[in-house]
Parts: C-alpha cells; sequence; structure tokens
C-alpha cells in the first residue's frame, strides 16, 4: 500500500527465507505485528490460518473449528487495521475446486460477522491454460517423482491467470 509497506514486504520475505525457512518460507505472528505497516494482507488458500480450520469444520461440523478460524480473522483484522487509509485485512474468495467452494459460505458469514471486506481472487500457479502440463512436469522434477506416480502432487489445469472475461 505504502513505501513503508514495501520495504516491510521486502523485510518479511527476508525473514522468512533466513531465520524461518521449515521446507518453506514462513513468518510467525510476532514478526507480522512488528512489520505491518503499510501491508495489505488477504486470508489466503485452503492450507491457510483462516481457511484450514474451515476445511475442518465443513468436514466435521465441530464448533472448535469455527472458533479457530475465527479467531485467526480476528487477530488478522487486529494486525491489519485500518491506519485511516482504508481497510488492509480482506478474506479472500476462490471458486476453483470443490473444497474452496465449499468453504466460501463460510469465509463469507466470518466476513459478515466481523465487518470485514471481501475479495476475490484467482490461484494462479501458471500464466496460460496450455502451460499446465510444463507446470506439471516442473512440479515433479521439483518433488523428486515421475509422472505415472499416482500419489505425487498435482495441480488442477484452472489454477491459471485468467482473463477479465474469465
Amino acid at each position: 500500500e505504502t513505501l513503508a509497506g514495501w520495504r516491510n514486504l521486502l523485510l518479511l520475505c527476508s525473514e522468512a527465507y533466513w531465520t524461518g525457512f521449515y521446507y518453506k518460507p514462513r513468518i510467525d505472528r510476532e514478526l507480522l505485528e512488528k512489520h505491518n505497516s503499510g501491508l495489505i494482507a488477504i486470508s489466503g488458500h485452503l492450507g491457510s490460518e483462516l481457511a484450514y480450520p474451515l476445511v475442518e469444520f465443513e468436514k466435521s461440523k465441530d464448533k472448535a473449528h469455527w472458533h479457530r478460524a475465527l479467531e485467526a480473522a480476528r487477530w488478522h483484522a487486529r494486525t491489519f487495521a485500518d491506519e485511516g487509509t482504508g481497510p488492509r485485512f480482506f478474506v479472500e474468495l476462490q471458486r476453483h475446486i470443490p473444497e474452496q467452494n465449499a468453504i466460501n459460505p463460510h469465509l463469507l458469514r466470518v466476513a459478515q460477522e466481523l465487518s470485514l471486506p471481501v475479495v476475490a481472487t484467482n490461484d494462479a500457479h501458471f500464466l496460460k491454460a496450455e502451460d499446465h502440463d510444463a507446470h506439471d512436469s516442473l512440479i515433479c522434477i521439483s518433488t523428486g517423482k515421475t509422472k505415472d506416480d499416482p500419489e505425487r502432487m498435482r495441480y488442477p489445469p484452472q489454477v491459471y491467470v485468467k482473463s477479465p472475461a474469465e
């Protein structure tokens, strides 16, 4: 959102790789609390701190998962509170795969209960639809698997950058 936000983003990315790396780069809440100024945040994909408990809630209807999701949303809303420039934390909706579609109503409920703005996004792991096979090959190479391995990681073909019409 601002130059301060850009600097904070660079610092957070660097810290994620240098001090938070565990299989993947990571940052914790303490670091985000210290360096959130000027940043805009969205709630994230199915594995995020907000969405994952909602996936579990959808499967089990266990209210503990619902409360975990609400707590995560509240924390992010507080951390990315309005600095006088408008909302800085958005609940993210996507419409790609059944698991995401199943939790979208729960995400909308979280947004409504906490008066949070909503943003629709498109999960993108490759640029064009026709790039799916090349991306699939890269995933096999990076994970040390072959394309005929039934247990390997796969991305759905619809996670490419969509046109405005799409």
